[in-house]
């Protein structure tokens, strides 16, 4: 029996998802058919010729954020360490101006500090809530999947870390958990999918390889297999064993997935 555990930085997979314009609303059956691919792609290429052992998906570990960091707008020092920082970064600070007075010309100079910063403090606010609301959404979305489906197991590893008054969020954690854990759970599998694009991940791959498990990368491709379409090399999928290509014209023909609302993201947020 031949043991496999899929690895999935959930972040990745969203992204894959969108950029080929794809919503999942089954990710059981989503995930089996990934199985099912690789377990073909396994075999051709260690058994090719003889009887392949059977095989099992013992688990999906999938790994997405579950945090951010933590700000109370509503805290009057909170707010005064931010409007020292805007008021320390000209260009962030002179746009903001400059949108005042384009928006009031008649607004005298001793004001439009002021309302540069409360018009940035407002956009900061909302976008702040936004994200918010957005992580909510995203942990009632990944609760119902792993309600639904036996074999997955949602990991909350992810950190947003906020970059406040540029109104950016940074990912921090996913790679480094996924990598770890690869290594750590050895024991409980031959065959280690991936479904990531981060090359971080590729010094544990070495590492149970050399442990004589196999490694294998799925990749999202557009069109179809008929389209025999050279795929771009990465370091990813140099350092494993086989690569498993899956066709968005294979999921939609299966009713694995369809064409998304644009405006519309693959764990249910806007």
């Amino acid at each position: 029996m031949q043991r496999f555990v899929t690895f999935v930085d959930g972040s990745n997979l969203d992204g894959v998802l969108k950029h080929l314009n794809l919503r999942v609303d089954d990710y059981g059956s989503f995930y089996r058919y990934i199985f099912e691919q690789s377990v073909s792609h396994w075999g051709r290429t260690f058994a090719e010729g003889a009887p392949w052992e059977s095989a099992q998906h013992a688990r999906i570990y999938w790994y997405v954020v579950g945090k951010m960091d933590e700000w109370d707008l509503n805290d009057s020092k909170a707010e005064s360490r931010l409007r020292n920082r805007f008021e320390l970064n000209p260009r962030l600070r002179d746009s903001y101006v400059e949108d005042v007075i384009r928006k009031s010309p008649d607004i005298s100079p001793e004001r439009r500090l002021d309302e540069a910063w409360g018009l940035c403090f407002a956009e900061t606010r909302e976008w702040y809530e936004g994200k918010r609301r957005a992580l909510e959404r995203k942990k009632r979305f990944y609760h119902g999947v792993q309600s639904a489906t036996d074999f997955v197991e949602i990991r909350q590893e992810g950190h947003w870390k906020v970059d406040l008054l540029h109104h950016n969020l940074t990912e921090k954690g996913l790679d480094t958990s996924m990598a770890v854990d690869m290594v750590a759970l050895q024991d409980t599998y031959d065959v280690a999918l991936l479904i990531s694009g981060d090359a971080d991940g590729i010094p544990g791959i070495n590492y149970v390889k050399n442990k004589a498990k196999h490694v294998g990368v799925v990749e999202f491709r557009r069109g179809s297999r008929d389209e025999s379409l050279k795929g771009a090399s990465s370091r990813l999928k140099i350092a494993a064993d086989f690569v498993v290509q899956i066709y968005e014209a294979d999921l939609i023909r299966r009713d694995l997935s369809y064409r998304a609302n644009p405006e519309y993201d693959n764990t249910g947020d806007y």
